[in-house]
């Protein structure tokens, strides 16, 4: 198989992601439980959302907390403006970019991520949920819901088989290229606390789905 570039994947697929995410992978149950994950003390909270795609996420939340302020995230221009399309009288700001490189504010009161991050290493995790630690407020909480495995020997395999196509099709470190590399919610719930998080949570399990929280403070 030949890896596209993240974004490139992203953008041909636009079109078809909601249905995919929905009718597919069957993930209904996944997006109300992100809705009630979100629990703010506010109505018109602040919300950073990192590989954001066309928001499939915010349509529950928005439904609930027409108010709130989001900032959305993503490497890929079709999927933003799939959620422009969406949302068009809500006050968000979008960005097209890496959630790697772009600088994030530090006041956010949630900071939420579905079905992006399972595309990164350990190492590169840490350093995403150290910037994610230093955006929040100090009780805000991160909410991250996505594609994860069972057991480490799994982890493994899949960085083992990255490794050998990226050799393969001799292709560039410093490009970001599609292929899932899930780990399991307890190598989460790890890089999670090492990055500062004090209170961390699995909120529920499917088979390959896990939604996690994560607070600054007990």
């Amino acid at each position: 198989m030949a890896l596209e570039e993240m974004d490139a994947f992203f953008n041909r697929r636009a079109d078809i992601y909601d249905a995919h995410m929905l009718q597919d992978l069957e993930l209904d149950a996944f997006y109300r439980e992100i809705t009630d994950c979100v629990q703010p003390t506010g109505k018109d909270f602040s919300l950073l959302d990192i590989g954001c795609g066309t928001g499939i996420e915010l349509e529950g939340l928005f439904a609930k907390y027409p108010g709130m302020r989001v900032t959305g995230v993503d490497l890929s221009a079709g999927m933003l403006q799939k959620l422009k399309e969406k949302f068009p009288k809500k006050e968000i700001e979008l960005i097209c970019g890496s959630y790697f490189d772009l600088p994030f504010a530090s006041d956010y009161d949630v900071v939420l991520s579905t079905y992006s991050l399972h595309h990164w290493n350990a190492s590169q995790k840490l350093t995403l949920y150290q910037k994610v630690f230093k955006a929040l407020k100090n009780s805000g909480v991160f909410i991250n819901g996505d594609y994860t495995c069972k057991t480490p020997e799994r982890e493994r395999y899949f960085q083992d088989e990255l490794a050998r196509l990226r050799k393969q099709e001799h292709l560039q470190d410093n490009v970001l290229y599609h292929y899932d590399i899930p780990l399991t919610a307890n190598t989460e719930q790890t890089l999670l606390h090492a990055a500062g998080f004090q209170k961390v949570c699995l909120v529920r399990e499917w088979e390959n789905t896990s939604i996690l929280t994560a607070r600054k403070c007990l």
